[in-house]
């Protein structure tokens, strides 16, 4: 029994050692504690890493292709291009069926082109150029404006009313000036009468008051003097009046002219807009109805094509790859948000849709250009590839036009307490 309880003291003393820790010890501890926080808050001064913006983007060229889209619904009516058949620029690739006649649109619109020259002058155009029989569809409204214009036009210079009544008017003028030429020889015998008249009257006037003659013989000789006065006279207003009358014509001539001028410019006029209206309408046709490339290149075909195959408003038809296409760029939708951190030169980490990063590896490009101001709420980037094609796997790909994937923006170095931080800061200004 004795031996029991000894037993149980030396537990308790054990218990009471165990139970006590050292002061060293928890001196060490707290010390590497601090030491671990304080190491800690150093390390994360020292140690930065970038922010990362993501992004989607479009691998393409410098020169990128050209999506043509139907812009009507229908059948393909003619079909002059094969898949990956090389093209220059304005080639007609297909025409979407309509109720014109292409032939006849288009030769319309080359015979306008000949015609432009000839709206402005001031001149009888003289052009066989424009056809009644033509079938233009909804064109065809238009062109009948245009041919009413220009066939008032025509008849204007071929009825030659005011030249005809100017000719009128200037060979009235012509008579008048005999006329008056006549009057003013008849003026002149007159005028050497009425001083034969006058001498006369001037003498015997003399012969009066010397009693000479008598008073009815004076009274004779001054009625033929006041006669012939009176003639001569008569004779000088004539001749003013002619003259009024050939002032008077061509006042008329005038009048004429002006009038002819206006009313060839009113027609011209209304030419010149109806030529407008049409070339407007077989623009306006030509887009609805006629595919053709804007640039030379080979075609390729969104599907398989052939005439009479119904394609939709808005469908996309042809793909027109450019010849010079050795240049890439991919071209990043970027997001207004955290926009402010991207800039020229800052790498990219890109990962192709078409090829499984994990597989073949990114491919790394840096930013070319930034645009000044968003469009739908985003930037438009330009990404250079410094090394092509190659990815940071060694593999190199195979180029395809419009192939889609992600873009990884790598963005400037930031301090890991700053990020830490910030945060606080920014909470503790909200509060403030």
């Amino acid at each position: 029994m004795e031996k029991d309880t000894n037993i149980e003291l030396r537990s308790d003393e054990v218990k009471e050692i165990l139970g006590r820790m050292p002061n060293w010890i928890i001196r060490s501890g707290t010390a590497l504690f601090f030491i671990v926080i304080f190491a800690l808050i150093i390390g994360s001064w020292f140690f930065r890493y970038p922010d990362i913006i993501h992004a989607r983007l479009v691998l393409t060229t410098v020169n990128p292709p050209a999506e043509l889209v139907s812009r009507a619904s229908g059948k393909i009516q003619n079909l002059y291009v094969s898949d990956n058949q090389e093209v220059p620029q304005g080639f007609l690739l297909a025409v979407i069926e309509n109720p014109a006649v292409n032939e006849d649109v288009l030769a319309l619109k080359d015979k306008l082109i000949q015609f432009k020259g000839h709206l402005t002058g001031s001149k009888k155009i003289e052009s066989n150029l424009l056809e009644q029989n033509l079938r233009l569809g909804e064109i065809q409204t238009y062109y009948n404006a245009f041919l009413k214009s220009y066939v008032d036009y025509h008849r204007f210079f071929e009825m030659k009313y005011y030249d005809r009544k100017i000719a009128s008017y200037r060979d009235q003028i012509s008579k008048y000036h005999m006329y008056y030429d006549r009057q003013y020889q008849q003026k002149k015998i007159l005028e050497s009468e009425l001083s034969i008249s006058k001498n006369q009257f001037l003498r015997d006037s003399s012969l009066f008051l010397r009693g000479v003659i008598s008073q009815s013989e004076f009274q004779n000789a001054r009625k033929k003097y006041l006669d012939q006065s009176y003639t001569f006279h008569g004779a000088r207003s004539s001749l003013a009046s002619t003259q009024i009358s050939i002032s008077e014509v061509q006042q008329q001539i005038i009048d004429l002219e002006i009038k002819k001028e206006n009313e060839r410019k009113v027609l011209q006029n209304t030419m010149i807009q109806s030529y407008d209206n049409l070339k407007a309408q077989i623009d306006i046709w030509e887009q609805k109805y006629l595919i053709r490339t804007p640039i030379a290149g080979k075609v390729s075909f969104n599907k398989f094509w052939s005439s009479n195959q119904n394609v939709k408003q808005g469908e996309r038809v042809f793909m027109v790859l450019p010849l010079d296409s050795t240049k890439l760029v991919a071209r990043v939708e970027l997001g207004v948000r955290g926009a402010g951190k991207v800039k020229v030169g800052q790498r990219v980490n890109i990962k192709l849709d078409n090829y499984p990063y994990l597989e073949y590896g990114m491919l790394e490009g840096t930013i070319q250009s930034i645009s000044k101001v968003p469009e739908d709420q985003k930037y438009s980037l330009d990404v250079n590839f410094p090394n092509g094609l190659v990815t940071n796997y060694g593999i190199k790909l195979k180029f395809a036009q419009q192939i889609e994937g992600d873009a990884e923006i790598i963005t400037e170095d930031m301090r890991l307490l700053e990020r830490i931080f910030n945060p606080i800061k920014a909470l503790l200004k909200e509060r403030l």
